[in-house]
């Protein structure tokens, strides 16, 4: 189901990514899009997002994550058709009981009509770097 607005988008991401449900999460995003960070950049269908993104959602259950939630939004609009997002988000683990774990993400949002949707992704950190951290606190 298509988000119609960008506000809807990103509450529905948050509560989707909060609650590791990767179908609702897979909801947001193009049928092709681009994953970008510090290690590269990935082309992903729908089916191959799912398929890793379950991958992740196991390994997030597994070192305890709680909850994710956003804790800033900063909008600049690229045209009528698109918007760039960078979203700063606050995830918060058992073994780390008094600390968020904050990251920021770029995304990318295209919008025509009344359908939003994300069409590219940038992380800004290493994550797999943060999550070995992460792992080593246990």
């Amino acid at each position: 189901m298509a988000a119609h607005s960008l506000q809807e988008l990103f509450a529905r991401y948050e509560k989707a990514l909060s609650a590791l449900d990767v179908q609702a999460q897979a909801d947001l995003f193009a049928d092709t899009f681009l994953s970008a960070g510090p290690q590269g950049t990935i082309a992903h269908s729908k089916t191959e997002f799912l398929s890793l993104a379950d991958k992740m959602a196991g390994y997030y259950k597994g070192i305890g994550q709680e909850y994710a939630k956003i804790i800033s939004v900063h909008e600049t609009r690229v045209s009528d058709e698109y918007e760039l997002v960078k979203v700063h988000w606050g995830a918060k683990f058992k073994n780390l009981p008094n600390q968020l774990v904050e990251f920021d993400v770029s995304y990318l949002v295209q919008h025509l009509g009344d359908k939003y949707e994300i069409i590219l992704s940038i992380s800004h950190e290493d994550e797999q770097k943060t999550l070995t951290a992460l792992e080593n606190t246990k």
